[in-house]
């Protein structure tokens, strides 16, 4: 805006008429020199006090990262411990419980052969007496034809046949 501009826009909030060679417009512009002079000056500390910003916050974010990655190998193997004893809880868990199967079919294994065994030795035993039994009866009976064979002799062949009705 011009002072022209700025007169007729004070007198139309104020009521004071200004004019173009006004004094007012010299504190004005004092004002505005001042003003720039001292957003130049606070601008630069300002920047200068920005300055090291980025290089901090690359020191912080890479010391922020390193804890990061330290605390999370930490935990990773915290977990890898906790899985590892899980698992040796887990195996030796199932060992005894394979252990005691294999005891429990051991058992019944060894009853049934015992049963097997038995059987077997009643089977024999059976087998023993019973040919114990027919060599007996076998030489018995040779015995008794033997005997009647002389008998028979000694008596004679006709007296065998009278008396068996041959004649």
């Amino acid at each position: 805006m011009d002072r022209a501009q700025l007169s007729a826009a004070v007198y139309k909030k104020t009521g004071v008429a200004l004019g173009s060679d006004d004094p007012a417009f010299a504190l004005v512009e004092l004002n505005r020199l001042g003003l720039r002079e001292a957003t130049e000056e606070s601008a630069g500390k300002i920047a200068e006090r920005l300055e090291p910003f980025p290089d901090r916050i690359r020191s912080s974010g890479a010391a922020v990262a390193g804890q990061v990655a330290s605390q999370s190998a930490l935990r990773v193997a915290e977990i890898l411990t906790e899985a590892r004893r899980t698992i040796a809880a887990d195996t030796e868990q199932a060992q005894r419980r394979v252990a005691e199967h294999a005891a429990k079919l051991n058992e019944r294994l060894s009853r049934e052969v015992a049963a097997a065994v038995r059987a077997a030795e009643m089977i024999s035993r059976a087998g023993g007496l019973l040919a114990r039994w027919l060599l007996t009866a076998a030489v018995i009976g040779v015995l008794l034809f033997a005997l009647g064979f002389v008998s028979g002799m000694a008596v004679g062949p006709q007296a065998l046949l009278r008396v068996f009705g041959g004649g």
